[in-house]
């Protein structure tokens, strides 16, 4: 029964483990943990990750010069053009909200693609010294499958 629980314990750690990133890569402001599992892509000075499945993306960006809407708009033309996404802008919402300390605001929309229905939701994290966005994208299905390691990733940003 020991080992059984020694096995056990070994393999919820194992599966939590994940690896801590800059972003941007070079002359970081802030840091991430991504899941080993999950697979990494520089874009510039952004970072995105995709689910094991690829199902789910998450997507880090420094804000340029403090433009926080320039900043989101080019993100939004990304996720738009990874798969060919249609967003409903009257699906948009707006909350403010706290992670670790850190003033958010989270904006979400919902949409369409070949496959069926998306959801994107983007956090701004309001940094003194610069602002950081996070977006991720996928089905409601990929959302809810991938949650924890979701909550896990936005509550592992810090300032570098």
């Amino acid at each position: 029964m020991q080992r059984f629980a020694a096995f056990l314990f070994l393999l919820l750690v194992a599966s939590a483990v994940a690896a801590i990133h800059n972003v941007p890569e070079e002359e970081p402001i802030a840091t991430v943990a991504i899941p080993d599992k999950w697979q990494i892509k520089q874009i510039g000075e952004a970072m995105e990750a995709r689910s094991p499945d690829g199902t789910l993306h998450f997507l880090v960006t420094p804000v340029d010069r403090g433009k926080v809407s320039e900043t989101m708009g080019e993100a939004m033309r990304y996720i738009r053009g990874t798969g060919g996404i249609v967003f409903r802008p009257d699906s948009r919402k707006i909350e403010a909200g706290n992670i670790n300390g850190i003033d958010v605001q989270h904006l979400m929309w919902l949409g369409k693609d070949k496959s069926g229905d998306v959801k994107a939701r983007f956090t701004v994290f309001l940094l003194k010294d610069q602002p950081l966005v996070a977006a991720y994208w996928g089905s409601p299905a990929a959302e809810k499958k991938y949650q924890a390691d979701l909550k896990k990733m936005l509550e592992s940003i810090k300032k570098a």
